[in-house]
């Protein structure tokens, strides 16, 4: 499915997920690892190497990492203090949108949506990665894994993003890339749309997708 305008205009609220949905996180993510890797003197990430978590918080993205290089993780707070040093430091410069996103959102916004972010991105990180990709002004609420008492996939950011939008559940749709926003959508009785150009495997998801797509062109004209 390429064309959702039908399926979208049926709401009032569009939720995204960030990493691997609005943007290319994964090199900025990588290199901060690496960085950290090397000043706790581990074993770094080969160039080609993949994470096998793009959709969790930091610690767990960081236990993949470990997983793969053979570090141990009780090393992780160690490993997890020089991580965000140098996330910090690199600023976002390594994350770019997705192309098509920017006038994905200039459409939705074109059309009276109300848009919305739930993120397991840390908030502040998740509200500098927007500004820096000049897209923030688009979103009236940004949820961060830090925001509520539990990350996605509990339903608990969904509903506070859906809150602070002012939509019911039956008003929005979370438009995500992982198995973790589909099923963060299906415990809040949300519509659930699939990116597949994300982190996640194309359709590898046990839970209802009401639509999906690869790549932002055409979505929504």
């Amino acid at each position: 499915m390429k064309h959702l305008a039908p399926l979208l205009k049926k709401k009032e609220a569009i939720v995204f997920d960030l990493d691997g949905t609005l943007m290319h996180t994964e090199p900025e993510v990588k290199l901060a690892i690496n960085r950290a890797l090397e000043d706790c003197d581990c074993p770094q990430l080969a160039p080609e190497a993949r994470l096998p978590n793009m959709y969790g918080t930091i610690p767990h993205i960081l236990e993949s990492a470990l997983n793969l290089v053979g570090v141990p993780l009780a090393r992780i707070p160690e490993i997890h203090a020089a991580y965000t040093k140098h996330y910090n430091q690199q600023a976002h410069s390594n994350t770019t949108l997705y192309p098509g996103v920017r006038t994905f959102l200039e459409e939705l916004k074109a059309n009276h949506f109300k848009l919305g972010v739930c993120t397991n991105k840390n908030e502040t990180a998740a509200l500098h990665a927007l500004k820096t990709a000049g897209v923030l002004d688009f979103f009236s609420a940004v949820t961060g894994s830090n925001t509520t008492l539990f990350s996605k996939p509990h339903p608990l950011p969904l509903t506070h993003t859906l809150t602070g939008l002012g939509v019911t559940t039956d008003q929005a749709i979370l438009i995500g890339d992982t198995h973790v926003d589909a099923e963060c959508a299906a415990q809040c009785g949300v519509d659930f749309v699939l990116h597949q150009g994300g982190y996640g495997a194309p359709s590898a998801t046990e839970y209802k997708i009401a639509g999906q797509f690869m790549t932002y062109e055409g979505v929504f004209s």
